[in-house]
């Protein structure tokens, strides 16, 4: 269990603390308000601080199981709001839907496995 903790955990955590950093620094601030329709204040006021709260709680959490069932959560709401935004009509993505998919996938499954550890 505590392998298939970590193989979660470490992709999960390289992608939500660059996230914030590429919302931060308007690197990916064209795809996330095309794609969500979203104002960019959302993006790094809103997202950008939830996303790097969910990462370090994740990697915390390879520690403390409490903080990576806290982080596994975060990351999972994040990867749902996305993937609703992107399943809208006129906004969706595949490559966003796929990631995000994969995402909220791996998050809930991590929550599973820290749930039941």
């Amino acid at each position: 269990m505590i392998v298939a903790i970590w193989i979660l955990s470490l992709p999960l955590i390289a992608e939500f603390v660059m996230a914030p950093v590429n919302l931060w620094t308007w690197r990916t601030m064209q795809n996330f308000t095309a794609f969500t329709g979203l104002h960019p204040s959302l993006a790094r006021s809103v997202f950008a601080p939830v996303k790097l709260l969910g990462a370090v709680l994740l990697a915390a959490g390879l520690a403390v199981a409490a903080a990576g069932l806290a982080g596994a959560v975060i990351i999972a709401a994040v990867c749902a709001a996305y993937v609703l935004l992107l399943a809208a009509p006129g906004r969706r993505d595949p490559a966003g839907l796929i990631f995000f998919g994969a995402g909220l996938a791996m998050s809930v499954a991590l929550a599973a496995l820290r749930i039941a550890g």
